[in-house]
């Protein structure tokens, strides 16, 4: 884990430890600065010089092998070990600053967290620190746009060298180019083969199916022997899960570099894998159910996908696969993720419930399969209103398939929109959100 250093000093993950966990960073030896922690005395100025410095330090760190930069403890020039704090304003327009000047400024994008300190979160005026988490990138190297501003046309790649920021020369470039080219090659292969793998085992129950992989972008690791199977497996046995209720794997198994958790032996309703460098995918019995056809159609009652059980299968499934790359596999940075539906004819699309055991098709296009591909930042969406955004990005690329612009049920912002769900999903869905920290809008 990149930022696993940071984590051990704090007692916690960057974004959840609070103002006095940081400030015990101060005069402490083992906080001293280097290839994963770079620290600012203040935060990066309005104006195009600022913008470029802040990209700059963030592509650094992206082009090495990650890490965290802290804005508002100032180090001391000598020893490089954190001397004092600068609490400054934390506000909304601040870190829409930042983003915005991440996205001009560097090209490809990196992806990261902005967190803020507060030194007193129950203040009106927020002060604190910006704790900036730049996990590891697989699509790098990242260039800075424009020495000076973004009209000059020159493209700079810094990357973290010990305790300072370097240049890349053009040989190292082309290395970097080279290797991230070979590796995004490789992981998509990596990807393709364990959505295949699971939605062809043999143990699954034949008929409609929804099919979810997440592959890291960059391999984490996942001892696959007899300690980890135990654990595993006593992990899984006792899952519980939302329409399904406890003790959803009852059998398990071993295949190439992987572990295998399922409902049955045959014809079973799940099926999982569990791979030794972090990539997880499951296929799960797709929800179908009668519905009354769209508008202007000429069918009749029709079987169609219950889209407010994909959805929160989906989000369920998610949860558990990432849980697998990030606290199993130790995989960190970007991950891809790749969905399936694949039903059976004849179908009307998806299907909204009405209430009162009715269901309608609220889709356009008649399919019975679809896909969807999407990326999350790995270490975000463990829970919370980035695992929503990822699952929310994924399910609009597979729902434009049948003429929907995205699923409703969720917001791109991360929260649960209540009021788009049917009435027999309300309940299972809400709590699921509170287990996992998720906003709902109760409208």
């Amino acid at each position: 884990m990149f930022d696993v250093r940071l984590r051990t000093l704090l007692g916690a993950a960057p974004g959840e430890a609070s103002y006095a966990q940081f400030l015990s960073l101060i005069d402490n030896p083992n906080a001293q600065e280097g290839p994963d922690l770079d620290f600012k005395g203040e935060q990066y100025r309005k104006g195009s010089e600022a913008a470029g410095e802040l990209a700059k330090d963030v592509a650094a760190l992206a082009n090495a092998a990650g890490g965290t930069l802290i804005l508002g403890l100032r180090e001391d020039r000598a020893t490089s070990i954190p001397a004092h704090a600068n609490p400054e304003p934390l506000t909304d327009r601040l870190r829409k600053s930042y983003r915005e000047t991440l996205i001009l400024r560097l090209d490809p994008p990196v992806d990261c967290d902005i967190h803020f300190i507060a030194e007193n979160p129950a203040a009106a005026a927020l002060v604190g620190l910006v704790v900036i988490s730049v996990p590891p990138s697989a699509r790098g190297p990242h260039a800075v746009v424009g020495t000076t501003d973004l009209r000059d046309g020159t493209l700079r790649f810094p990357y973290r060298n010990d305790n300072h920021t370097a240049h890349m020369n053009l040989t190292q470039i082309k290395r970097a180019i080279t290797a991230a080219t070979s590796l995004v090659s490789a992981r998509e292969e990596v990807l393709a083969a364990a959505h295949e793998d699971v939605a062809k085992d043999g143990r699954f129950l034949p008929g409609p199916r929804i099919t979810l992989t997440v592959t890291p972008d960059l391999p984490g690791a996942f001892p696959v022997d007899k300690k980890s199977y135990g654990e595993v497996r006593g992990e899984l046995a006792d899952v519980e899960l939302p329409l399904h209720g406890h003790k959803v794997f009852q059998s398990f198994g071993v295949g190439p570099r992987r572990f295998i958790a399922s409902a049955g032996e045959s014809r079973s309703r799940h099926v999982a894998h569990f791979h030794h460098d972090g990539t997880a995918a499951w296929v799960t019995e797709g929800p179908v159910v009668s519905a009354f056809p769209y508008s202007g159609s000429t069918h009749e009652l029709c079987m169609s996908w219950h889209s407010d059980f994909i959805v929160l299968k989906t989000l369920v499934m998610m949860q558990h696969l990432v849980h697998h790359a990030v606290n199993r596999a130790g995989a960190s940075g970007t991950a891809t993720m790749l969905m399936g539906l694949v039903g059976g004819p004849p179908a009307c699309g998806l299907a909204s419930d009405r209430g009162g055991g009715v269901f309608e098709v609220v889709s356009p296009l008649e399919k019975y399969s679809a896909g969807g591909r999407a990326g999350l930042l790995l270490n975000a969406a463990e829970g919370g209103s980035a695992l929503v955004q990822g699952a929310a990005v994924l399910l609009a690329d597979c729902y434009q398939h049948f003429g929907v612009v995205e699923a409703e049920q969720l917001t791109l912002d991360g929260q649960i929109n209540l009021g788009a769900w049917g009435p027999r999903s309300r309940d299972a869905v809400a709590a699921w959100a509170e287990g996992v920290g998720v906003e709902v809008l109760d409208t």
